[in-house]
């Protein structure tokens, strides 16, 4: 009788460790997941990649193809357009506006193709541009607002977003120390409109305020974020449309940060979305990289704004709706609310075991989102995909864009499965909502 006893303890014990550290192995699914090849990887040694976002408030849609041989270096950008919602396709043509070269002086100049924001009533698109420079070293990333009244096919003059003194960009030195080092930001995920009229847009890799204390006492580096630097904030940008102006006027939040010993690259790859209360919550990428992960497990980390943007609350945890935590490596993540059933989900990477850097970056899972607390609804997390016994290498499920289709509202990921046996192909994956 002890015996079967213990018996009853150990497997019960196996099944509340599965639901502590891996809930998605209990779950009844929220979602029906339906995957399918979607552009063969170019050819051996070099990945496919897809944006896709909508045009405008009706059926048109845009994708942007691009093939990548070396991490983060996009290159051969093409563009193709949809005005039945998909069905049929334009021929894809180069995209002359997006730059991105070898990781020399300059690398980088392009927008973040899934996320144009169209404005139904200036009938504007706006879309929030990256120029990303490498100099001895160091990463300087700027972001730029630029306006378009064709649906993204021109754009109009670059607006740097600014949080304090210093020399806007200049074509002519582009180099210039003063324009380099100041105003540094990394765009985040999307734009979003507030309740309150106004847009909100988050930035990351912004400079901490020169008199607040060293945010590195343990000297922490790692190879984009030297131990010296201050770039590790994150700030919302909150704008007004200026009908003088003709454009958006933009104004900075205070920054937030947290010390280099809980994230060693700082506040990254933000997204935003208004809470049901109409407070905003951002949720950021952090790493662990060059910490050891038994002492700081990766996670992903919150605020919370009750001001519309301007100001951030303290930086914490994100954790499940019962205050239990999980474990996320350094990656993409995106929060969407659904436009039929009033839900806000989240997109991103969990995993089993403590995280190291960006690893492992599987499996892909979807959760509502507690928005009180705000949480992760620990009983929603569900697998939108993992990796496959017939995978040859580790898997890396991350960089995806979702649209929510404006026909049937499933939701439309496109990704890349990196390391999959078709040799780093786009899939879609279909997501019904239960």
């Amino acid at each position: 009788m002890i015996a079967r006893f213990l018996g009853f303890l150990s497997a019960a014990a196996i099944v509340g460790q599965a639901w502590g550290q891996a809930p998605w192995k209990e779950n009844s699914p929220i979602v029906e997941v339906r995957r399918e090849l979607y552009q063969p990887a170019p050819r051996p040694g070099a990945a496919a990649y897809l944006s896709v976002t909508y045009l405008g408030a009706g059926p048109q849609l845009e994708q942007i193809l691009t093939e990548e041989v070396r991490s983060d270096e996009f290159e051969k950008p093409q563009r193709r357009r949809s005005g039945d919602n998909g069905r049929t396709w334009s021929p894809l043509e180069p995209v002359t506006d997006h730059w991105a070269f070898p990781k020399d002086d300059f690398i980088w100049w392009a927008p973040s193709p899934s996320f144009y924001f169209y404005d139904p009533e200036t009938k504007l698109t706006l879309a929030m541009w990256l120029r990303q420079n490498v100099v001895g070293g160091r990463y300087y990333n700027h972001t730029f607002a630029r306006l378009s009244s064709d649906l993204g096919l021109t754009w109009g003059t670059p607006k740097l977003l600014r949080y304090e003194e210093g020399d806007d960009f200049d074509p002519a030195d582009p180099l210039k120390k003063t324009y380099l080092e100041s105003n540094t930001a990394y765009f985040g995920q999307k734009i979003i409109r507030h309740s309150s009229g106004a847009l909100i847009f988050a930035v990351s890799g912004v400079r901490i305020p020169r008199d607040a204390a060293d945010p590195n006492p343990r000297k922490v580096a790692v190879w984009d974020t030297p131990a010296d630097s201050r770039n590790i904030g994150s700030l919302l940008f909150v704008g007004r449309f200026s009908a003088a102006a003709g454009q958006y006027d933009w104004t900075a939040g205070k920054p937030v940060w947290v010390p280099r010993h809980i994230s060693s690259r700082g506040l990254m790859e933000p997204d935003v979305a208004e809470l049901k209360d109409g407070r905003v919550l951002v949720v950021w990428r952090c790493s662990n990289a060059g910490i050891d992960p038994a002492q700081e497990p990766g996670r992903k980390r919150f605020s919370v704004s009750s001001d519309g943007g301007l100001t951030l609350g303290p930086v914490a945890e994100w954790k499940y709706d019962d205050g239990s935590s999980f474990y996320s490596s350094s990656s993409f993540h995106l929060l969407l609310r659904h436009s039929v059933n009033g839900k806000l989900y989240w997109f991103g990477n969990l995993s089993a075991q403590p995280t190291s850097g960006n690893e492992p970056r599987c499996p892909l899972v979807i959760a509502e989102v507690e928005e009180t607390v705000p949480a992760l609804k620990k009983a929603t997390v569900t697998v939108i995909d993992d990796r496959q016994p017939d995978d040859p290498r580790p898997l890396s499920l991350s960089n995806f864009a979702v649209i929510e289709n404006r026909e049937n509202h499933d939701f439309e990921l496109y990704m890349t499965r990196v390391g999959d046996k078709t040799g780093d192909s786009v899939y879609r994956y279909t997501v019904t909502l239960k």
